[in-house]
């Protein structure tokens, strides 16, 4: 759970149940975390991570429908989407997926872990976005027979700068954009951001010039977002001509796009080729390549790099 979420009730011996509730459920005693959780619902029906924490101890319980119905109250009480009920929702087969997880979700998720970020990613994730994104943008400019070097670049998602420290010194200007304004800070500290902004990914690019850059970069961040049809078009629309759009996501076949049990978006090839056609991009590569490791296997994912026509 986003440890953003409201943790208490307003009252200490709810609060103190909560806590008996949460040591049993990481004890694997789930079915007895879900009874004392429905105790405490009776008294608090509006307290979100109780019903977060319902829906988890019932399903671990084996408790299907119980954890479908728990996620469902968790959307009334909590219609930001901070905690993600409609995603877990969907990850249970009891609705469609969102076109996208919500802004509230992701910030809070980001916003948790912002300083262990980098440590967490490059080391129990062995997360290599930003080297595969940096290779493969070095074989474009290569077969391309274009100078390695940017003068204008947005980096979307910039996270902690990883992205950055990357590519540097290989661009003139970058600037980066994040829900999070956490993770902004720590890129702030990287000192390779022109400018740095908190905000939604899409509404950015909308808000930038027409070829305005001649990069744009999301390093492991359209897999928070399952329509991509937007951000195509939206990222042509601020490049120059011959700019670079680089990315990478998790790789999915059966359809366009699909939610993960892992709360992230899977992409398909056919999809992600279609929608270049469709924004005026030619295709330089979409190669195999995973990113990250989850629970010590590899991902399935995709390292594309397309070029404005």
């Amino acid at each position: 759970m986003n440890e953003t979420a409201n943790q208490s009730s307003g009252n200490l011996v709810l609060d103190r149940r909560f806590a008996w509730a949460q040591a049993a459920a990481h004890e694997g005693a789930h079915a007895a975390a879900a009874e004392i959780l429905e105790q405490i619902i009776a008294e608090a029906p509006r307290w979100a991570a109780a019903w977060f924490a319902l829906g988890e101890a019932r399903e671990k319980a084996g408790d299907h429908p119980g954890a479908i119905l728990a996620f469902q109250h968790l959307a009334e009480a909590d219609p930001s989407g901070l905690l993600g009920a409609d995603l877990h929702l969907a990850r249970l087969g009891a609705g469609a997926a969102p076109a996208r997880a919500p802004d509230a979700y992701v910030r809070g998720l980001f916003d948790t872990y912002a300083a262990r970020f980098d440590a967490h990613l490059t080391g129990d994730l062995a997360y290599r976005a930003p080297q595969l994104l940096n290779e493969a943008l070095r074989a474009a400019c290569e077969r391309g027979r274009q100078i390695f070097h940017f003068p204008r670049v947005i980096d979307l998602g910039c996270g902690t700068g990883l992205m950055a420290r990357s590519l540097s010194p290989h661009f003139d200007d970058m600037q980066g954009v994040d829900l999070s304004p956490l993770m902004i800070e720590e890129a702030r500290r990287t000192d390779l951001y022109a400018s740095l902004h908190v905000g939604e990914l899409a509404t950015f690019l909308r808000e930038r010039p027409a070829q305005s850059a001649e990069l744009v970069i999301a390093a492991d961040v359209l897999v928070y977002l399952g329509a991509l049809e937007t951000t195509f078009t939206e990222a042509a629309r601020v490049l120059t001509s011959d700019g670079l759009f680089g990315f990478s996501v998790q790789q999915g076949d059966a359809q366009d796009w699909v939610l993960g049990q892992d709360m992230r978006y899977f992409h398909s090839r056919a999809y992600l080729t279609r929608l270049a056609a469709t924004a005026g991009f030619e295709v330089i590569s979409i190669d195999a390549a995973s990113s990250r490791k989850d629970a010590g296997h590899d991902v399935p994912g995709l390292v594309a790099i397309l070029r404005r026509a």
